[in-house]
Formats: C-alpha cells, structure tokens, sequence
C-alpha cells in the first residue's frame, strides 16, 4: 500500500492513504468497489471519508466534507482513490507481503 495523497488545508497536512482495516471500515457502511462507477455519488464520499481513517481517524465528517469541497479536480481524485482501493485489496491475497516468511504450508485430504 505504497500509493498515497498529501495536501495541506488550514495548516495541517493530511495524508490519505488505505489500510485494510479502512477498507473493512468502509465496508460496513455501504462501500462497493463493483458499485463505485454506478452509484459514484455515494461511492466516491466514502471512499474520500475513507482515506482519512489510517492517519486522520479522529477527524470530523463535516470537516472531510469541507475538504472534499475546497479539492480540485475531483475527477482525478476519484480516479486515484480507485486505484488505492484496489491497490488495498490485491494485498488481501499477496502472501509475500505480509507473511516476512511464516507462510503455514496447507493441503487439502
């Protein structure tokens, strides 16, 4: 998950970025990747509110919103958020990554 957004509004500086724990997060309320073309109007909010939880999780939802609102070219933005999701879920099923090595072997009898 090495893909990250950095800005600064008031004085502070935000990083947006994903973990799986965000993701899960976003998944119970209502977030949908097969959706997020579909329905983009829910789909871009949460996962924009989404982004805030790994580093900012303290953060209000109406100052997210103020945020969103004061960002530029939101259609890039949204294009970008996508591709962090779906950076975040491809590490579900990379073993490599996560494992440094003490993968347990399996099989099926």
């Amino acid at each position: 998950m090495s893909k990250k957004i950095e800005f600064e509004y008031e004085d502070t500086k935000y990083c947006l970025e994903y973990s799986r724990d965000a993701i899960k997060v976003m998944e119970k309320q209502g977030f949908d990747l097969n959706k997020f073309m579909s329905q983009p109007m829910t789909s871009v909010d949460l996962a924009f509110e989404g982004a805030f939880l790994k580093n900012h999780r303290t953060i209000k939802a109406a100052k997210v919103k103020e945020i969103y609102e004061a960002l530029g070219n939101k259609n890039e933005l949204a294009n970008e958020l996508l591709d962090m999701i779906s950076e975040t879920y491809n590490t579900l099923f990379d073993d490599d990554k996560d494992s440094n090595g003490k993968n347990i072997m399996w099989k099926t009898v």
